[in-house]
């Protein structure tokens, strides 16, 4: 349900955060509703042999669905959402916490640039990107 478009943006403005632990359960259910069965993301076995962090590691597209409800929660529903990037830049172990957030970069001609992001639990970063929102 939407919203309605947002109006009342500037630039520096900071969209609320999305926290968030991942477990082998979230990667299971993710796996069975996207049908990326890949072992690294539920198979502790197989990832400690190919896992960049030696153990289980979230999807990719989980984060950046997370990423993405962030940006059209705040953006008042995807019909307001133009689009949307990111790039993933640190894997996301299981058992640990993220933190997903955005920045709004720039707002011109109608719409709203966002910079986005998500980082764990130790500040790193685990995922960028830009959204644009279409305004009013």
């Amino acid at each position: 349900m939407s919203n309605g478009p947002r109006t009342d943006v500037a630039a520096g403005e900071e969209l609320p955060t999305i926290e968030t632990s991942h477990a082998i359960a979230t990667s299971i259910l993710y796996a069975g509703a996207s049908g990326d069965f890949n072992p690294l993301h539920y198979d502790a076995e197989v990832a400690a042999g190919i896992s960049p962090t030696g153990g289980v590691i979230a999807h990719g597209m989980y984060s950046m669905g997370l990423a993405s409800r962030l940006l059209t929660s705040w953006a008042g529903g995807p019909e307001h959402v133009e689009s949307i990037e990111v790039r993933f830049t640190k894997p996301w172990p299981t058992g640990s916490s993220s933190t997903f957030g955005g920045t709004v970069k720039e707002v011109a001609d109608g719409k709203a640039v966002v910079a986005l992001w998500g980082q764990n639990e130790n500040g790193t970063r685990i995922l960028s990107g830009t959204g644009i929102v279409r305004l009013g």
